[in-house]
């Protein structure tokens, strides 16, 4: 590929450049890993939610340099807008649902990621409570039915939301998400990242954007079933905090 590269930061498992190809063409990302277990993770991240929530495109990715070449966004998030929480949630629930909009293909190949598949397996390693993991999985079977692969664990922060030239909101960096942690560690993460971005909200009103986002995708939660199944992942997990959300 013809064009200047620049660096926009190198850590010790990626390094990300902008590639700048001439115009009219935009410039790209390219993200090289050194770890293949990472990479294989971010590129599992893509094929799940390319098509089926906002996030920044993949347009190319090579196994054999364990690189991906993704979409440029430079342009930040206006959080000064009073949608912005709001704005957040409906992406956030994007990603948590994603999986119930899959082509069949890709539903066939996560067959063992469902929510039906996980309820009878033995409960992840970083589980400290098997039996509240089991209660976690059963409201979100109530929630989505068994079809469900439970992602999450978003790297969620102010900055990585951004602007499409078009105003569309995107989030960057999914290379953390995984098909078994279920969406709840980021909703516990909502009220910390809105009241960095300048937006001081209560639980409730957090709680509630998150459950009209999730509601508006399919899922049938209730205020009081979500309440019980973030009590019961603290308990999985050893969290000693939800930010107020339990309340």
């Amino acid at each position: 590929m013809n064009g200047r590269i620049s660096v926009l930061s190198a850590r010790y498992t990626a390094a990300v450049f902008t590639v700048h190809r001439p115009p009219p063409e935009v410039p790209l990302v390219l993200k090289l890993h050194s770890d293949p277990a990472a990479y294989a993770g971010e590129t599992l991240a893509y094929a799940l939610l390319a098509d089926t929530a906002p996030v920044a495109r993949l347009y190319a990715e090579g196994e054999k340099s364990l690189s991906l070449l993704l979409e440029y966004l430079p342009e930040p998030a206006d959080w000064t807008l009073s949608a912005m929480p709001a704005v957040l949630a409906e992406r956030v629930a994007a990603v948590h649902t994603a999986s119930l909009r899959l082509p069949t293909e890709a539903t066939d190949a996560l067959a063992g990621f469902t929510l039906s598949a996980l309820h009878g397996a033995p409960a992840p390693a970083w589980i400290t409570n098997p039996a509240a993991y089991t209660e976690v999985l059963a409201a979100h079977l109530d929630a989505y039915g068994t079809e469900l692969v439970p992602l999450g664990h978003l790297d969620l922060k102010p900055q990585h939301l951004r602007r499409r030239p078009d105003g569309e909101v995107v989030l960057l960096d999914v290379e953390s998400v995984r098909p078994d942690v279920t969406g709840l560690i980021d909703l516990i993460t909502l009220p910390a990242v809105l009241r960095q971005a300048g937006h001081e909200l209560s639980p409730a009103r957090v709680l509630g954007l998150y459950l009209d986002a999730t509601a508006a995708l399919g899922a049938r939660w209730t205020a009081g079933t979500l309440k019980n199944a973030l009590h019961a992942y603290a308990a999985a997990t050893g969290l000693e905090s939800l930010h107020g959300l339990n309340g």
